[in-house]
């Protein structure tokens, strides 16, 4: 138990603080009806990797961290600035290109990086089984600053996601609290890409939250459960032959999760549900 526990403390600290943090995220997310945004912002961070690697620097380190980072702020700028008032394309279409075009951008760039292929793959799944208490050290400690923000700012950024329309009527700049909003999920995701990859990062934002979203007989108890439930998962993937990559066994375990609590609420609906009793013959 002693040896599990040195070898796995780290990476389940860092999964419960990623969850914790992404969670809430995904909330204003799902509110802002731009699913995607999560996964092109962790896209734009790892073009930012990407160009790290290329001039020389190494996945984890400050230099590679200050590129991803200001890749990723000019992403949430333009995410920013794709909302607008005549609406001529959905946000989520200019998302999808942001992506795209990123996407494309890091693929090209690493094949100029001796064992790109590698790297892609780590960007890709990430590698949170191997994280230093160091690292869980600094994230919790920049998720914490951030967390602060959020809460300071928590009743305008409310605003925007729930009534744009109203927002807008009572005099708040959307696009400045859009560029808030994205700016802090950029360096959220900028931090959690090289330690979990793309696919995990996107799953940990849109999963927790979408489960939370099922029926409200179970608003209290449902979104405690359904964190801890996909944390516990997540952190504790590794296992297999083969020893697959984590980000992969952890995307299917949230996403088979993630289809448990509304199942298991149906069946628990139709037991609790009283059945139509037949009439007596007394009664006819």
């Amino acid at each position: 138990m002693s040896d599990f526990i040195e070898m796995m403390g780290a990476p389940l600290v860092m999964a419960l603080i990623l969850v914790a943090m992404h969670a809430h995220l995904g909330h204003h997310v799902v509110k802002r009806g731009v699913i995607f945004v999560d996964i092109a912002l962790a896209q734009v961070a790892a073009f930012g990797v990407a160009i790290s690697l290329l001039i020389g620097g190494e996945v984890g380190s400050d230099r590679t961290w200050l590129i991803a980072m200001a890749s990723t702020c000019l992403g949430a700028w333009l995410i920013a600035r794709t909302r607008t008032r005549e609406e001529r394309a959905p946000q989520e279409a200019y998302i999808g290109i942001i992506y795209v075009v990123a996407s494309a951008a890091m693929i090209l760039v690493l094949t100029q990086v001796p064992h790109g292929g590698d790297e892609i793959r780590h960007l890709l799944v990430g590698a949170i089984l191997w994280v230093s208490w160091s690292a869980v050290l600094k994230t919790g400690i920049l998720y914490a600053l951030l967390g602060t923000f959020l809460y300071r700012w928590r009743q305008p950024l409310a605003r925007v996601s729930t009534d744009p329309v109203g927002a807008r009527r009572d005099g708040l700049s959307l696009r400045k609290w859009d560029f808030v909003f994205y700016a802090i999920l950029g360096v959220v995701v900028t931090s959690s890409v090289q330690i979990a990859g793309v696919l995990l990062v996107f799953s940990l934002l849109a999963v927790p939250t979408v489960i939370c979203r099922w029926p409200a007989v179970a608003e209290s108890l449902l979104p405690c459960l359904a964190r801890r439930h996909c944390s516990l998962r997540v952190a504790l993937s590794p296992g297999g032959a083969g020893n697959p990559p984590t980000g992969s066994p952890g995307v299917a375990l949230l996403a088979w999760s993630g289809g448990q609590p509304p199942v298991a609420l149906r069946g628990v609906g139709r037991w609790l549900r009283p059945s139509p009793s037949t009439p007596s013959r007394g009664d006819r």
